[in-house]
């Protein structure tokens, strides 16, 4: 029951939603409120759907477009074999500019120039030189995701998907080119992609190698996610997906340990990457029941204050937040929880409802009462608050300048009359937990005191 769309009737949002009802499929308008209250994944599987990046740029795809001139390719072909890299990308650019589409073998052979052998590149000029081509030819093929519909991404991928028989399969492509003279040696050194991802993000270096396969990374990875985000209408479709055939969800564990092995990287880049990557085996956890809540979980209780604002951070899906969150919560002290509300200790966040948060979440407090645990359990409560709130909030919404709210009357009655006190009696119970610690660390402290008042800040500026 995918959400393909959305409208607003006076102070209302409905979600456009299709229904398959045997071998036909019905469309309905359900009120976001209902949905939110109900399934707020189909919420967030939409919003993730239409997150469009910079990236993809959708709007300035050209529907019709012919391939490059034979002629053209093969003098391409031929400047990349001389080495007038430059050359050879400007023609590519100036076809393109005319409305032209390279053959996939071009797309190979800009991959390969960006990973190609560094041992030449022995003097800083001629590594600065690469490094400037190589930015060049990924900019071309961020340009052809955002030219071309999803219809050509199966295309691109076959050629990437087995890479140790690229050589082999780039041979049969086109019998009468002689594509072959393209240097296909260094994308064939990886069994596959999570091959190729493990080696980056867990052996890779800032050298210029590890730089360059960063961008060829970046280029699968989004080849990956317009594809995915392309099918998520459908459910059968989505399990098409080239993201779906690279993994086996039986066995996720083994791609959250290829990403959690040197989780967060201090490259940014790379970190964003991988947030992208876990964020594709959330979606399609939606549609094939994983182990993927307790998998993340385990890495996650390890990690300290910073990792966990990390990661939490690079998850684009609120509710799986507080899943996460609500494994943390249950392992905590609760002298402070009234004996009739200890039951959500062992329950899960109601859609639309506050009162775990208000009588359970903000009264918990770490169970070692050293200022980093207390750091770390703060940003959690924060984080747990944000993704409540943000779960209950209609995003759509743009024309009308009523609250976007989806609590009903009573909720938002609670709201009203408990915010206060529960902030204030969290706060005062820190406060205390801080002044009984052995070490006192400035910082930290700043940091705690900070994240209470976005805590504060997130529930009292909901209404």
């Amino acid at each position: 029951m995918p959400i393909v769309g959305y409208s607003e009737s006076g102070d209302e949002v409905f979600y456009t939603v299709a229904v398959k009802q045997g071998d036909q499929e019905v469309v309905e308008q359900i009120p976001a409120k209902q949905l939110l209250g109900t399934r707020p994944t189909l919420v967030e599987l939409y919003e993730y759907k239409n997150d469009v990046t910079i990236e993809t740029r959708i709007e300035r795809r050209i529907e019709k477009m012919t391939t490059f001139p034979k002629r053209m390719q093969m003098m391409i072909v031929d400047y990349f074999e001389v080495g007038h890299i430059d050359v050879g990308m400007q023609l590519i650019e100036n076809i393109f500019g005319l409305g032209k589409k390279p053959p996939f073998p071009l797309l190979l052979g800009l991959v390969n120039t960006i990973l190609q052998p560094k041992a030449k590149f022995d003097r800083k000029e001629l590594q600065r030189t690469h490094w400037l081509h190589c930015k060049r030819a990924h900019a071309i093929l961020m340009d052809v995701l955002s030219l071309y519909g999803p219809e050509i991404y199966y295309p691109i991928w076959n050629q990437f998907k087995y890479f140790k028989l690229i050589s082999s399969a780039l041979a049969k492509l086109e019998d009468d080119d002689n594509y072959s003279e393209l240097d296909t040696l260094e994308l064939s050194k990886y069994s596959d992609f999570w091959d190729f991802t493990n080696g980056l993000l867990n052996n890779g270096t800032k050298n210029l190698e590890s730089k360059c396969c960063r961008l060829v990374l970046d280029f699968f990875v989004n080849i990956l996610q317009i594809d995915l985000k392309a099918r998520l209408d459908d459910e059968s479709r989505v399990k098409q997906s080239i993201f779906y055939k690279t993994v086996k969800l039986v066995n996720i564990k083994s791609y959250l340990n290829i990403l959690f092995k040197k989780f967060p990287s201090r490259d940014e880049n790379l970190f964003h990457l991988s947030g992208h990557i876990l964020n594709m085996l959330i979606t399609l956890s939606h549609f094939e029941k994983t182990d993927i809540v307790n998998q993340v979980y385990s890495k996650f209780k390890g990690m300290d204050a910073e990792s966990c604002q990390q990661l939490m951070q690079a998850i684009t899906y609120p509710t799986f937040l507080i899943e996460i969150c609500d494994k943390a919560l249950a392992d905590t002290n609760v002298s402070q929880v009234e004996q009739q509300n200890l039951h959500f200790r062992s329950t899960h966040h109601k859609p639309l409802h506050l009162e775990k948060v208000l009588f359970y979440v903000l009264r918990t407090l770490p169970i070692s009462k050293t200022l980093a645990d207390i750091y770390r359990h703060v940003t959690i409560v924060s984080k747990y608050c944000m993704c409540v709130f943000s779960t209950a909030s209609i995003s759509q919404k743009r024309e009308s300048a009523e609250a976007n709210s989806a609590f009903d009357q009573e909720q938002l009655l609670l709201l009203v009359t408990c915010q206060n006190e529960a902030l204030d009696g969290w706060e005062i119970s820190l406060e205390n937990a801080i002044e009984n610690c052995t070490v006192y660390d400035l910082e930290i402290i700043e940091k705690i005191r900070w994240a209470i008042k976005l805590t504060r800040l997130t529930i009292t500026e909901y209404l």
